[in-house]
């Protein structure tokens, strides 16, 4: 029998399902069985000192568990996962710092240096939690995918009311399967898969975020390898 249109629909769909639904389950499971075991440790402990690390060990887990949740519904653009509130004046500098400082602090994270060019009085008129949010997840992927130095680039468009944040990650080249697709959900590479574990969810949250407020993520891939992505929010 011929193959038809909607049998590969059909078949890319099955694929696609299959896929999400195993990185889901391995993402999710780790966590879960941590904070499971953790659980059971601090019902047969009495020591008040063990008892204070497991709780903090507790709280950690279950923290991520919540990121990751976030995400997931994010990157499928549940409303109510995204940031609430008034947009503020955010000092770009400032959070890319901040952030950047909360990733260096996790475990297990190559050392990366970073370089940030700012105009100083550079600021986007977001809501906050979007900002960081934005910002971290795009500087998370260059320090798991990059090589030194990540180098982020602030600039002010008075001509447009608009405020440009360009993070340059050096690397390997990059297919075109990859650029192509990066800022779909689950998307994964070849590379990535084999670099780290995760979702596939970075940019497609990122993305999703500068959308919300107003503005705009794209990437392309850098001279030389890596990964250049530019944020675009407002200003006004």
């Amino acid at each position: 029998m011929p193959h038809t249109d909607e049998a590969d629909t059909a078949d890319d769909l099955e694929w696609i399902r299959s896929r999400v639904l195993n990185v889901i389950g391995h993402e999710l499971r780790t966590p879960v069985t941590t904070v499971r075991g953790l659980a059971d440790a601090l019902s047969t402990s009495a020591d008040p000192a063990v008892r204070g690390k497991i709780i903090a060990a507790l709280q950690r887990n279950t923290r991520r568990l919540e990121r990751l949740v976030d995400d997931l519904l994010t990157a499928v653009e549940v409303r109510t996962a995204l940031p609430v509130g008034d947009p503020k004046r955010v000092p770009l500098g400032q959070v890319t710092r901040e952030a950047w400082e909360e990733i260096r602090q996790a475990p297990n994270q190559p050392v990366v240096d970073l370089a940030v060019d700012e105009n100083g009085t550079a600021a986007a008129f977001a809501r906050p939690t979007a900002v960081r949010r934005i910002l971290s997840q795009v500087l998370r992927n260059a320090v798991t995918y990059g090589t030194s130095p990540v180098t982020v680039t602030i600039s002010h468009h008075g001509d447009t009311d608009t405020v440009r944040v360009d993070v340059d990650s050096p690397g390997d080249p990059l297919p075109a399967e990859d650029l192509r697709y990066a800022l779909q959900p689950f998307w994964r590479g070849e590379r990535a898969v084999t670099t780290a574990p995760g979702l596939g969810l970075g940019l497609t949250i990122a993305r999703i975020l500068a959308e919300h407020e107003r503005g705009t993520l794209r990437i392309e891939g850098r001279e030389g390898g890596g990964l250049l992505t530019s944020i675009e929010l407002p200003s006004e």
